[in-house]
């Protein structure tokens, strides 16, 4: 069962980088932006730091930013993957959805899921599979409502 799983994962990981290299370029932060990140971390939000002297990848498959609150660090993540088919992107979705004890949560025209041992919402919607998260660095200091409401900001734009 535990190789079924890894194969899968793996899969999906191929299907992603084939989807990826169709594409001219993807850079995740064209989808989530500055805008979005504000709304779920508030007016402090900054970007992840970019060494300038590495070259920037084809494909940025995740987005982060970064604010604070009572003086800790936070942070709004959304990774983004892709396969070749609506039924493979499906597939391996609800194999992940069965890793987890999970909770469904209703998203527009999406399916997604809210698994608080990873403390991230992920959310299927056609071939796009999106991962975000909001809060702090360990799972358990991840807001559930937050990563809901930045998910449904992502999925209008799906």
């Amino acid at each position: 069962m535990r190789t079924i799983r890894m194969m899968t994962a793996a899969l999906l990981g191929a299907g992603a980088m084939a989807g990826a290299s169709a594409q001219d370029a993807f850079d995740a932060c064209d989808v989530f932006t500055l805008v979005e990140a504000k709304r779920v971390l508030g007016a402090a939000a900054e970007p992840e730091p970019v060494n300038p002297k590495a070259k920037k990848p084809k494909v940025i498959p995740t987005c982060t930013w970064w604010a604070s609150k009572d003086g800790k660090p936070i942070s709004a993540s959304a990774t983004f993957r892709f396969a070749k088919t609506e039924a493979d992107a499906q597939r391996a979705f609800d194999e992940e959805k069965l890793k987890f004890q999970t909770k469904p949560m209703l998203i527009g025209g999406a399916s997604a899921f809210w698994s608080a041992k990873q403390g991230a919402i992920q959310l299927l919607k056609g071939r796009t599979w999106v991962v975000a998260s909001v809060g702090g660095p360990k799972p358990a200091e991840r807001d559930a409502d937050a990563s809901k409401k930045l998910a449904e900001a992502l999925e209008k734009k799906l």
